[in-house]
C-alpha cells in the first residue's frame, strides 16, 4: 500500500492538485527570484503572485509583510520530509542564501487546518517547521542563528470561511524585519512643491497729454 502523504502548504496549488490527482508543482509556483524579492525590502520587482484564490476571502492576519508561502510535502501526520519536500526546502535553500537576503532572520512558520485538536495542531505544526529549519541547518549550512521555527496550529488560518480546507496547512517563510528595513530602503517621495503664480506686472500709466499752444493761424 503506497504511503500517504499529506500537504503541508498550500497557498493555492495543493487543494487544485488533490482535486486533479496531479503533482502540486504548477505555473504558479514561485520561483526562486520571486521568494528573494517576498523577503528583500528593496526588490522593485511586481509582487509575486502568491494568492490568485478567486471567490475566496483570505484573511488579512493570514498574510505577512515580507514572506511566501511554500508547498512542503510531509509524510501523513509526521513532521517527516519526504523526497518531495527535500526538493521543495532545497529551492527554498536557494533563496534564503541568496546574498540580497543571506543576512536577514527568517521565521519559519507553521501552519495547519482546523481538523483535529488545538494542542496536537500546534504540536504538530511546530515539529514540522522545526524539521525545515533542521534541513536548512544541517543539509545547506545555514546559520542557525538566522532560523527560529514558530508552530500555530490552526490559529491562523489562511481561509477562516473554509477552516478545513487544504490550503490552510502551510509554511510561511518571513522576514520580520522587511518593513522597518523597507523604510529605510525606500525613503518617502519628496513633497510636491506648488509654484506660486507670476505676479501681475502692473500695466505702464499712460503718458499726460502734453497741451497744445495755439499759432496765429487757430486764432
Amino acid at each position: 500500500m503506497a504511503k500517504k502523504y499529506t500537504c503541508f502548504s498550500s497557498l493555492l496549488l495543493c487543494g487544485l492538485a488533490v482535486a486533479l490527482g496531479a503533482p502540486a508543482a504548477s505555473a504558479e509556483e514561485l520561483s526562486v527570484d520571486q521568494m528573494v524579492c517576498a523577503l528583500d525590502p528593496g526588490c522593485t520587482l511586481p509582487s509575486a503572485p502568491v494568492r490568485r484564490m478567486r471567490g475566496i476571502t483570505v484573511t488579512a492576519s493570514a498574510v505577512r509583510p515580507g514572506s511566501f508561502d511554500q508547498q512542503i510535502m510531509f509524510a501523513f501526520n509526521s513532521a517527516d520530509l519526504t523526497p518531495e519536500a527535500r526538493k521543495q526546502l532545497d529551492k527554498v535553500a536557494e533563496a534564503l542564501s541568496n546574498p540580497r537576503v543571506a543576512t536577514s532572520t527568517i521565521i519559519i512558520h507553521g501552519h495547519t487546518d482546523a481538523v483535529g485538536g488545538a494542542e496536537y495542531n500546534r504540536v504538530l505544526s511546530q515539529q514540522r517547521a522545526e524539521a525545515a529549519r533542521q534541513y536548512f541547518i544541517k543539509e545547506h549550512g545555514i546559520d542557525p542563528s538566522r532560523l527560529v521555527a514558530k508552530g500555530h496550529g490552526k490559529t491562523q488560518l489562511l481561509l477562516p470561511d473554509d477552516p478545513n480546507n487544504d490550503r490552510n496547512r502551510r509554511v510561511q517563510f518571513e522576514n520580520p524585519h522587511y518593513a522597518e528595513a523597507a523604510a529605510v530602503t525606500r525613503p518617502a517621495p519628496a513633497p510636491t512643491v506648488k509654484t506660486p503664480p507670476a505676479a501681475k506686472t502692473p500695466a505702464a500709466p499712460t503718458p499726460a497729454r502734453t497741451p497744445t499752444t495755439p499759432t496765429p493761424d487757430d486764432m
